[in-house]
């Protein structure tokens, strides 16, 4: 965990290109400032590559099923006006798109951040939810509602919204959920391909202000014992099913670019730690 440090105000970023300037070890790179981060600093390997540090092995992460090894390493890096020591992780594969690396907000020498939209409908209520750091999962909200073990977390580089195969069988059980289309890929941290099928709800709500009526699922990522709905079965069709081995339950949904692209703001408060979103909601 980064040490305590001293905030010194708010921090505005442009939602569609939310990046700011650090410097690393001596080195100037730019990092994407992203609400879903962990508090280390995420890197690009070509990034990590240019600063003068001697990496040791891990953390690893695992992206769905995927194990990706990780090199990290302890330098400076002076964001603003404030220099400290912090952690710097690569993982063999870019993370950001158009920046060297990526960094949490609540590893920023700031009071609040802001990531404010021009091009978004005007706001028709706000929504404000306490956030928690996981070290294994970054920041996310746990929702107040009837799918109380669900967990929000937000990313403006998603195009969209999606579902842990845990938070879509929770999701399902309590608004009546049942499968909407095929199986695809669709893109999950690093640029990574995982499985994911489309649920329709009978009994659509809200998570986190927005209203879902129907969610992409990450079918074959983190389901604990949580079913996911079952396909009918036509008593001429034979089925073969694989065993797999079970990961641990993350019930987790991912707010995409498809229901943030509609919050004029987005705020992240670093004490008492919450996201405040102004949108246009359902």
């Amino acid at each position: 965990m980064p040490e305590a440090i001293k905030s010194r105000g708010d921090l505005v970023l442009d939602a569609a290109d939310p990046v700011i300037a650090a410097t690393i070890a001596g080195v100037t790179m730019r990092l994407r400032v992203d609400l879903g981060a962990h508090d280390t600093i995420e890197l690009n390997p070509a990034a990590a590559a240019r600063l003068p540090l001697v990496y040791v092995g891990g953390p690893d992460v695992l992206v769905g099923r995927i194990r990706l090894l990780g090199r990290t390493a302890i330098a400076k890096v002076r964001i603003g006006s404030v220099e400290r020591p912090l952690q710097v992780i690569e993982h063999g594969r870019d993370c950001c798109a158009g920046a060297d690396g990526m960094v949490g907000p609540q590893t920023l020498p700031y009071d609040r951040v802001l990531w404010r939209n021009s091009s978004a409908p005007a706001p028709t209520r706000t929504v404000r939810l306490p956030l928690d750091d996981e070290p294994s999962t970054g920041l996310s909200a746990l929702v107040p509602d009837e799918a109380a073990r669900i967990r929000v977390r937000f990313a403006f580089w998603q195009p969209e919204s999606g579902a842990t195969a845990a938070a879509g069988a929770i999701l399902a059980a309590a608004w009546g959920g049942r499968w909407a289309g095929p199986e695809r890929q669709v893109s999950a941290a690093f640029g990574i391909q995982r499985p994911a099928r489309p649920v329709m709800f009978d009994r659509p709500s809200t998570l986190a202000g927005f209203r879902f009526d129907r969610l992409m699922i990450r079918t074959a990522d983190f389901g604990g014992h949580e079913q996911l709905p079952t396909d009918p079965v036509s008593p001429d069709e034979i089925v073969v099913t694989q065993k797999v081995q079970r990961q641990e339950a993350w019930p987790a949904v991912t707010l995409g670019a498809d229901r943030l692209a509609r919050c004029a703001e987005v705020a992240f408060a670093a004490g008492p730690r919450s996201v405040t979103l102004r949108c246009a909601f359902d």
